[in-house]
C-alpha cells in the first residue's frame, strides 16, 4: 500500500517539522522551520510547542531556536555492546585490587544506565544491577557525563527528568548543578557524596574519545571509601578509562 493512500495533513506536518530539524547540522529558528515546512509561524509555533511538551523538540537556551529533543536521542547500541565486553575484564581486575564495585554507565536520554556492575566481594557493598537508571543529578557517573555536554543539554534533562533530593545532600537545582559540573571538569572525576544514597559514596570518570557518553565509577559505602581516598581512586579510575579507551579504538 502507498504511504500517502491516506493522507492525513497534521501528521504530514508533524513529520515535515521533524524531518526539518533531523536534517540540520544546527538549531533551527521559528521562522526557519515556518518557512521549510510551508506554514503559517503561528501554526508553526503551535505544532513545536506541542512537540516540546513531549519531549520530541526542544528549545535552545536562549529560546531563539529549536532542535530535536531527548525522545530522539538514539543510543548506538552496537557501540555500547562493544565498550560494554571491552570494559568488562578491566572492570573486573580494577575491582579485584581495589575490593570494591566498579561500574561502566552510558547517558540514555536523560537518564544513567549501568551496562557492567562488577560487585565487591565485600557483604556489605553498593552495587546496581546492570540495566539500573538513575537521574544525572544525583549520581557520580551522570555528573561525569553532563560535564562533558553543553549546559543547555544539561538544563534540557534536568527540565524533563526533575531533581529529586533522595538525600539531604541531593543537589536539586540547576544552578548549584551546573557549579558541580564546573568543579567536575577542573578535577577531572565525579564524586556521589552520599546524595543518591545515604552512607553510600561514588567516584567516577568519563571514557574519553568515543562516539557517546559513557563513564566508570567505584562505588562503597562511605566508611570504606573516605573523603582522602577519593583522589587516589579517581587516577586509578582516569587509567582504567583510557584503557578502555585504547581497547574500543583497537
Amino acid at each position: 500500500m502507498p504511504h500517502n493512500a491516506y493522507p492525513i495533513r497534521a501528521v504530514d506536518r508533524v513529520c515535515d517539522i521533524l524531518d526539518t530539524l533531523a536534517n540540520a547540522s544546527e538549531p533551527v529558528s521559528l521562522p526557519a522551520v515556518a518557512a521549510a515546512t510551508e506554514l503559517p509561524k503561528s501554526s508553526a509555533f503551535r505544532y513545536l510547542t506541542a512537540l516540546e511538551a513531549r519531549h520530541y523538540v526542544e528549545r535552545t537556551s536562549d529560546g531563539a531556536a529549536y532542535r530535536l529533543g531527548l525522545a530522539f536521542r538514539s543510543q548506538d547500541t552496537r557501540g555500547v555492546e562493544h565498550l560494554s565486553e571491552t570494559a568488562t575484564a578491566v572492570l573486573g581486575n580494577l575491582r579485584d585490587r581495589l575490593g570494591e564495585t566498579t561500574n561502566l554507565g552510558v547517558l540514555d536520554g536523560f537518564k544513567v544506565v549501568h551496562t557492567v556492575v562488577a560487585e565487591s566481594p565485600h557483604m556489605m557493598r553498593l552495587a546496581a544491577r546492570v540495566g539500573e537508571r538513575g537521574l544525572v543529578h544525583a549520581t557520580a557517573l551522570g555528573k561525569a557525563m553532563c560535564s562533558q555536554l553543553p549546559d543547555d543539554r544539561v538544563r534540557s534533562m534536568l527540565k524533563v527528568s526533575g531533581m529529586p533530593g533522595y538525600t539531604s545532600a541531593t543537589i536539586t537545582t540547576p544552578a548549584d548543578y551546573l557549579r558541580e559540573l564546573e568543579r567536575v571538569r577542573e578535577q577531572g572525576w565525579a564524586v556521589d557524596d552520599e546524595e543518591n544514597q545515604v552512607a553510600g559514596r561514588c567516584v567516577a570518570v568519563v571514557i574519553p574519545d568515543i562516539s557517546f557518553p559513557a563513564a566508570i565509577s567505584v562505588s562503597a559505602p562511605v566508611d570504606r571509601l573516605a573523603p582522602d581516598q577519593v583522589e587516589v581512586v579517581a587516577r586509578d579510575l582516569q587509567r582504567a578509562a583510557k584503557a578502555i579507551a585504547r581497547k574500543v579504538a583497537n
